[in-house]
């Protein structure tokens, strides 16, 4: 139920991603929508409801980016699954630690997300100088409304 409820939850991210997004964007710099709710689902639900989540949204992704085959699948399955790590029911953390977790989630996926894509030497980088840290900025203020207002911890719980 839960790997229902988390993949519902990415789609609806995947939704605005494809909507919301184009409308927001910075020129070519947008946020990753669908990189915040698996985070947020993924620290909610646990490591394994996280991997399969991040697989399912990843082979979606991975539809529209024929030219990099399986690399979202595997990027975001990995991130699902090490920040499913912190799983609630474990591990309390406040808004602000979320979104550190998601920066490194960010940056860990692009690395892996350019590796699997075949991406090397000048490429890499440039490829994480100019789109990375620019996306992966937006996408930290994004990440903190997100996690501030709809993932926060309730107040009533002691």
């Amino acid at each position: 139920m839960n790997f229902l409820k988390s993949v519902s939850f990415l789609v609806l991210g995947l939704i605005l991603q494809q909507t919301v997004v184009q409308i927001i964007s910075i020129g070519s710099i947008k946020p990753d929508l669908v990189m915040v709710m698996l985070v947020a689902v993924s620290m909610r639900y646990g490591s394994v409801v996280g991997l399969f989540s991040g697989l399912t949204i990843g082979l979606i992704q991975d539809v529209y980016a024929i030219e990099a085959l399986g690399a979202n699948a595997m990027a975001k399955c990995l991130v699902g699954y090490f920040t499913g790590l912190l799983d609630e029911k474990v591990i309390k953390v406040m808004p602000a630690t979320k979104v550190l977790f998601l920066a490194v989630a960010f940056l860990f996926h692009d690395i892996i997300y350019a590796v699997a894509a075949g991406f090397h030497g000048e490429e890499f980088w440039q490829a994480l100088v100019m789109r990375t840290l620019p996306s992966g900025i937006y996408t930290l203020l994004v990440g903190a409304l997100v996690f501030y207002f709809l993932v926060a911890p309730s107040r009533h719980e002691a």
